[in-house]
């Protein structure tokens, strides 16, 4: 049966995890373990891949807020034995949204290079889409410059035409 966690463990994750969301690479085994597990986030194989995946600060970010409300919401009945554990699991994720809405000054976007993040410019973060893919097993955002989207369109339309071409045999 699960059991709610102690209150120093529920403070110590919800901060390593604000703390991921300003340099993720400062994300530790603990808040790894526990956000891995929640809705939207996908499966990885440990954390560095993890870190890998949600490369720059505001991709988590992103993450977390967009998944809000898969998180916040306690879908167990109230007469289930574990339903406290379910409602704290809640309840953390709600206070992590809360920090990042009403201090979002706290979480300045940077950028993950090798083993430290800096801050980017205001317009190298105007040059910087979220991409979002929709696929089978999900949705997944990517954060990428103009160049790359160039790229890709240009990779979807000559697919395109080579299925139109195939098609019309």
């Amino acid at each position: 049966m699960l059991h709610p966690l102690e209150p120093e463990r529920v403070s110590r994750i919800v901060n390593n995890v604000l703390q991921a969301c300003r340099d993720i690479s400062c994300l530790s085994l603990e808040a790894y373990r526990w956000i891995h597990v929640r809705a939207g986030f996908i499966a990885h194989y440990d954390l560095d891949g993890f870190i890998e995946e949600y490369q720059t600060c505001q991709n988590l970010r992103e993450n977390i807020l967009a998944n809000q409300i898969h998180n916040t919401c306690c879908n167990r009945s109230k007469k289930d034995n574990e339903y406290p554990y379910y409602l704290q699991q809640c309840e953390m994720y709600e206070q992590i949204v809360e920090r990042l809405l009403t201090e979002p000054q706290k979480f300045i976007q940077k950028k993950r290079t090798d083993n430290f993040c800096i801050e980017l410019s205001k317009e190298k973060q105007d040059e910087i889409h979220k991409l979002t893919l929709i696929t089978k097993r999900g949705t997944s955002s990517v954060f990428c410059d103009r160049n790359f989207l160039i790229n890709l369109q240009n990779d979807i339309n000559h697919h395109l035409k080579t299925c139109e071409h195939e098609c019309n045999r």
